[in-house]
């Protein structure tokens, strides 16, 4: 590893601070998670003045009102990602609370296989601990997340029929094999996996879709709906949130088939879910107040003029 890699804030806050944080154990160490999101906002002006900013459009937009400070907690546990969560099975697992696993396990015990929509909100990635740790066998239609645990990247690198590794969606990606991909998840819906794939990513092209979201339109990919239209499986969408104490709330919301046609409106259905959730734990959605691809068409467009998108979403575009 290069020196300059030693030096950043990434590497010395993801392999250093936080496997030392974890030794405190679940509860004091959201302790000092939550401390450091609460000073973040009373001591560093531009910060406290970009976070009224989010919650005040928030609340312009769709009524929810909260205070800067919740959004500043949830930005640091956003930003730990899911580290505190590499440790054995049992452990982990006893901080999860789920509702609606039940219906989502029948499902998949029918084998036809399921459509996982995902989101950005909360604690996306430690959601995946939860399925890996239970034996759900999943594969994700995502770029591979960096600055993850050593518990879920094992889980990724596992050697396996149909591995994680033949799945994961790349910036390299060329159009046969984006096709490849999506072939790739039609036979394993047809083997009885569950295929995750996000629903919020916004992108203008093909296999997208016009979305009324947090009082703003988009174009959302909507890849998911087409999959599941095509396939015939059945749809869960894919919820968690943090709790106090390091803890984590998952839900799966059935969403029933998608028949050919009515993409559009599975794909509304789902939004209107996702809204559901931030309006009930909007300091988890982090992604959606402050990332500049959810913002207002000017941001968008500044964003655009600056930076290319990420080629994971055309490469699902183009397939």
């Amino acid at each position: 590893m290069k020196a300059r890699e030693i030096l950043t804030w990434k590497f010395l806050f993801y392999e250093g601070f936080l496997p030392v944080l974890r030794r405190l154990g679940p509860r004091r160490a959201d302790a000092v998670l939550s401390a450091i999101g609460r000073a973040s906002v009373a001591l560093w002006p531009p910060r406290r003045a970009r976070l009224a900013s989010a919650m005040k459009q928030l609340h312009v937009n769709t009524g929810i009102k909260k205070t800067p400070e919740a959004l500043g907690v949830g930005a640091v546990r956003f930003l730990a990602r899911d580290y505190l969560l590499d440790t054995n099975n049992a452990k982990a697992l006893e901080r999860f609370h789920v509702s609606g696993a039940a219906a989502f396990e029948e499902a998949l015990g029918a084998g036809r296989g399921v459509v996982l929509v995902g989101s950005h909100l909360g604690a996306h990635l430690a959601a995946f601990h939860w399925l890996y740790r239970r034996g759900v066998p999943l594969r994700l239609m995502v770029q591979r997340p960096k600055h993850v645990s050593r518990a879920l990247s094992r889980f990724f690198d596992r050697d396996e029929p149909k591995p994680q590794a033949e799945f994961f969606l790349s910036r390299t990606l060329n159009p046969s094999e984006c096709v490849s991909r999506l072939m790739r998840a039609r036979s394993a819906l047809r083997s009885g996996k569950v295929v995750y794939l996000p629903g919020d990513i916004p992108w203008a092209g093909a296999n997208s879709r016009a979305v009324h979201f947090l009082g703003r339109n988009h174009q959302m990919l909507s890849v998911w709906a087409d999959l599941a239209a095509l396939t015939g499986a059945p749809v869960f969408h894919l919820f968690c949130t943090h709790r106090p104490g390091g803890r984590f709330a998952i839900t799966f919301d059935s969403a029933g088939q998608v028949a050919p046609g009515e993409e559009t409106e599975a794909v509304d259905h789902y939004f209107s879910r996702l809204e559901a959730q931030i309006a009930a734990h909007p300091g988890d959605a982090v992604a959606h107040l402050l990332w500049p691809c959810y913002g207002p068409p000017q941001a968008l467009a500044a964003g655009r003029a600056k930076s290319r998108p990420s080629r994971r979403v055309a490469a699902v575009s183009r397939g």
